[in-house]
């Protein structure tokens, strides 16, 4: 962790929206929201998948993709990476946390209440993100940090999606850039994958943000279809890679959670022992 300021537990964090110049109705939506709330943020224009380059490709593994995964990333994926890595690339060289959200999210009326609170927990994480959908609430997560009004740092079990909320720091934002210099995982998929980016699985319970299902994908949905569409000798090396990956993936995520039972269990007791009083559900 970088020395910060005395006062920037206190600071809200700049927020950046992510978006296409073009998408006007979510831009509106998204400004009425925020300045219900008073808060100050800027839009960073997305990359189109519409106009990707050469150049733009070169962030992408395809021969790994199509062996492990089966086919191809679609380009609103690659798109998706290239605006999250030129938001990061932003965020890396500030001194201070920041927000990102996706210009389709959808706020709890608590999210500005539980950042303010995270921010004076600045020592508990370098990247959370914000989950809210009914698939989210019922994944098992290990309550590490009270933040006020029932809400908790939590440390999620599973590998998530999901990139349209988060609040990460400068040292968060390398760590998820050092692993887009060449990759063959979705922006959303990577994140929730702690034994790549070095990054804690942390989120907040209950959930406060969600994507709003009245606007249509950029990506799409044909992305969730799991039968894959490669032929030929990358489609026969698919059925021997694709459930190798699946089990050492269900293995590290497992790992990953319980091994940080004891380390958790550890933290909560040095805070105790320094004075700071435990929420009744940590005891």
């Amino acid at each position: 962790m970088h020395p910060r300021p005395h006062d920037q537990e206190y600071r809200f964090p700049h927020i950046l929206i992510i978006s296409l110049p073009h998408a006007i109705q979510r831009r509106e939506l998204l400004t009425r929201q925020l300045a219900g709330f008073g808060l100050d943020f800027e839009f960073m224009n997305a990359v189109d998948a519409t106009s990707l380059t050469e150049r733009d490709y070169g962030i992408y593994n395809r021969c790994r993709r199509r062996i492990f995964m089966g086919k191809d990333l679609y380009p609103g994926e690659i798109a998706c990476l290239l605006s999250h890595k030129k938001a990061l690339q932003q965020i890396a060289a500030k001194d201070r946390p920041w927000i990102v959200l996706e210009d389709d999210v959808l706020l709890s009326p608590d999210w500005p209440y539980v950042v303010r609170a995270l921010m004076q927990r600045r020592d508990e994480w370098e990247f959370v993100r914000f989950f809210g959908d009914a698939k989210h609430a019922t994944r098992l997560q290990r309550k590490l940090v009270p933040l006020g009004r029932n809400y908790w740092l939590t440390r999620i079990s599973t590998t998530p999606g999901g990139a349209h909320a988060y609040l990460v720091s400068p040292s968060g934002a390398r760590k998820i850039l050092r692993c887009l210099h060449y990759t063959a995982t979705p922006i959303d998929t990577l994140m929730g994958q702690p034994w790549k980016t070095g990054l804690g699985a942390l989120s907040v319970w209950p959930g406060l943000a969600r994507e709003n299902g009245e606007f249509p994908s950029y990506i799409g949905n044909a992305r969730f279809v799991s039968a894959p569409t490669t032929t030929g000798l990358e489609r026969a090396l698919y059925f021997a890679a694709n459930p190798g990956l699946r089990l050492v993936q269900n293995i590290l995520k497992r790992g990953f959670y319980y091994g940080h039972a004891l380390p958790d269990r550890w933290h909560r007791c040095t805070r105790q022992q320094a004075g700071v009083a435990l929420h009744p559900a940590e005891r």
